[in-house]
């Protein structure tokens, strides 16, 4: 009877632990991206004497809608501190990434410089690495993994099984869950959660970016190659740039 009693007990204390879990399917997700324009200066004994004078992050806001096994990436609110060094605090903004996780199968409206590309291709594979470290963003618990592009460029992502859908900012997916956090330290870049939302999207929001007759349709291996052609005399800063729009 006391063992019984125990058990009843210890029962009714994890009941409210369990209550708390709530698994999310669909909704709403505010990303804050900041590129550290200090380090993206560094090696350059001009560029090095202007970093007083410019705010050391450019950060702009993103939304990511999920629902169904699909996810829409965009353009969110318009950020407080302006950073307009190079134009680093305009890169990507206009962008569009949809992704359909069920037909493993993404579109995306990309600029590069003057032309508008729609990039539309199977996602890519990342072979990920998940470990044992956790940390909270926006509230969630979550999950440290760690992948790579390109060959060598390192990507450090934090995901939530608390969130069903596996999806996550730009393109980077396939996770048990959501992926909250990225950090690509090759790039200075950051893109982490501030804040989610069980908001559903409407059946129309969750669409590719519409064809225009301007728009040169490619996939991830024409894009990568136009761009590698066209900037191939541009030395370092060319190359990073290719991995910048690659992301």
């Amino acid at each position: 009877m006391k063992k019984l009693l125990i058990i009843f007990f210890f029962l009714i204390s994890i009941a409210p632990t369990k209550a708390q879990q709530i698994f999310l399917n669909y909704g709403k997700i505010e990303f804050e991206r900041k590129l550290n324009v200090h380090k993206e200066m560094e090696g350059d004994s001009w560029l090095d004497n202007m970093k007083d004078k410019i705010p050391q992050y450019a950060t702009t806001y993103f939304n990511l809608y999920f629902k169904d096994g699909k996810t829409l990436y965009e353009k969110g609110k318009d950020s407080d501190v302006k950073n307009s060094f190079f134009g680093n605090d305009d890169s990507g903004n206009d962008d569009i990434i949809y992704t359909d996780l069920n037909q493993q199968t993404f579109v995306k409206k990309q600029s590069v410089f003057e032309e508008t590309y729609l990039l539309s291709d199977s996602i890519r594979k990342v072979e990920w690495r998940i470990t044992n470290d956790t940390r909270d963003i926006a509230g969630f618990e979550c999950h440290k993994a760690v992948g790579k592009i390109l060959d060598s460029v390192y990507i450090i992502a934090f995901y939530t099984d608390q969130i069903t859908t596996s999806g996550g900012p730009l393109s980077y997916c396939n996770l048990p869950g959501m992926v909250l956090g990225v950090a690509i330290p090759r790039c200075n870049l950051t893109i982490f959660a501030t804040k989610v939302e069980l908001v559903e999207p409407k059946p129309d929001k969750l669409v590719p970016p519409p064809a225009k007759s301007k728009m040169k349709k490619v996939n991830y291996p024409t894009l990568l190659t136009t761009l590698q052609n066209s900037i191939k005399d541009w030395g370092n800063y060319g190359r990073k740039r290719v991995i910048n729009f690659m992301l």
